[in-house]
C-alpha cells in the first residue's frame, strides 16, 4: 500500500447550528425527500464501535467518527438534514465538531454525502473521496457511469466545494490514526470502504467502514449490460470479503451482518451477502 501522508492545518472554526425548529435552514441542511428518507433519518443516540471509534450517525445512515488526541475523521454524512443531528451526536461523544479535521465519503450518493457540504462548512473539515466520486460530490449529482444516473437532478444534493481525490491504498492521517483507503466501486464510482485500527491496553483491532455492495440502480439499467461496471463490482466483493474485520459498520447499518462467530470474518459475512444479491439481480434481468 501507498501511504500518502498530508499536512493538516485547519483553522479554529465556529460551529452555528440552528437550534430554533421555526428557523429556516441553510440551503445545503434544505430537506431531501424520499421515499425511505424519512425513516432513515430517525434520530439514534450515539454508540461506542471501538475504543477509539463511534457511531454518530442516524437510525438508517452511518455516520462514524473516528477519534485521535490529534484531532476527528468524520466518516459520511447523510443526508442534506442529517447535518445538525450528526453533529450534535458528536458532542453528545464529549468532542467538538470543530476538532473534526478530515470528512471521508464512502459514494457519492445522496443519502450518504447529503450533509457533507453543510458538515464542511460548520466544522472547517478538509473532505476526501475516491477519486471518481469528486465529480459527483464537486458537480452532482452523479459521476459518469453511475447506474443510478438516469435519475438525475431529482437526486442532486449540495455540493462541495474542494474534494481531495484518494485512490485505492491511500492513507489519511491525522496524528498516530491512519485510515486507509480501500477501493469498492460498483454501486457507484469512486466508492470507498475505509480501514483503521484501534487499540486499548491488551489488544488492536481492525475497524472496517463498509461501502455499500448494492447492484441497484435506475429501472432502465443492466448490470449484464455493462460489463466493466459488473466487474468492478464483483472485484469489490472479493475484495471485502479479504479484509481482516474484527469491528465493521457499514453505510446502511441494517446491512451489518450478525457476527459469525469468528473474530475477523465480518467482512466476509458482508461480502457474501452482497454477491448473493448481485447474482439474484443478474437473474432477474
Amino acid at each position: 500500500m501507498k501511504l500518502v501522508v498530508v499536512a493538516i492545518l485547519i483553522l479554529s472554526t465556529s460551529i452555528s447550528v440552528a437550534g430554533d425548529p421555526v428557523a429556516p435552514l441553510p440551503a445545503d441542511q434544505e430537506p431531501f425527500k424520499c421515499t425511505r428518507c424519512t425513516d432513515w433519518n430517525q434520530p439514534v443516540e450515539p454508540w461506542r464501535l471501538s475504543e477509539n471509534s463511534w457511531y454518530v450517525g442516524t437510525k438508517g445512515l452511518a455516520s462514524v467518527l473516528i477519534v485521535d488526541d490529534a484531532g476527528l475523521i468524520l466518516i459520511d454524512g447523510g443526508l442534506p438534514q442529517s447535518a445538525a443531528q450528526i453533529l450534535e451526536n458528536v458532542r453528545k461523544t464529549g468532542h467538538d465538531p470543530a476538532d473534526i479535521r478530515w470528512i471521508l465519503n464512502s459514494h457519492a450518493h445522496f443519502d450518504h454525502a447529503g450533509g457533507i457540504a453543510a458538515l464542511a462548512r460548520m466544522t472547517g473539515a478538509r473532505v476526501a473521496a475516491g477519486r471518481d466520486g469528486v465529480i459527483a460530490l464537486t458537480r452532482g449529482p452523479y459521476s459518469p457511469g453511475d447506474p443510478q444516473a438516469a435519475f438525475g437532478e431529482s437526486a442532486r444534493y449540495p455540493s462541495v466545494d474542494s474534494v481531495f481525490a484518494v485512490d485505492d491504498g491511500d492513507v489519511i492521517r491525522v496524528g498516530k490514526t491512519r485510515v486507509t483507503a480501500i477501493a469498492t466501486p460498483g454501486h457507484a464510482p469512486g466508492g470507498m470502504s475505509w480501514t483503521w485500527q484501534s487499540c486499548d491496553a491488551n489488544q488492536c483491532r481492525d475497524v472496517v467502514y463498509l461501502d455499500s455492495l448494492n447492484a441497484v440502480s435506475s429501472d432502465d439499467y443492466r448490470f449484464s449490460d455493462h460489463p466493466q461496471t459488473l466487474a468492478a463490482l464483483r472485484a469489490s466483493i472479493d475484495r471485502l470479503a479479504a479484509l481482516p474485520c474484527d469491528v465493521a459498520m457499514a453505510a446502511h447499518p441494517d446491512q451489518v451482518p450478525k457476527s459469525p462467530g469468528n473474530s475477523g470474518t465480518l467482512c466476509t459475512a458482508y461480502a457474501d451477502s452482497a454477491r448473493e444479491r448481485l447474482e439474484k439481480r443478474l437473474k432477474s434481468e
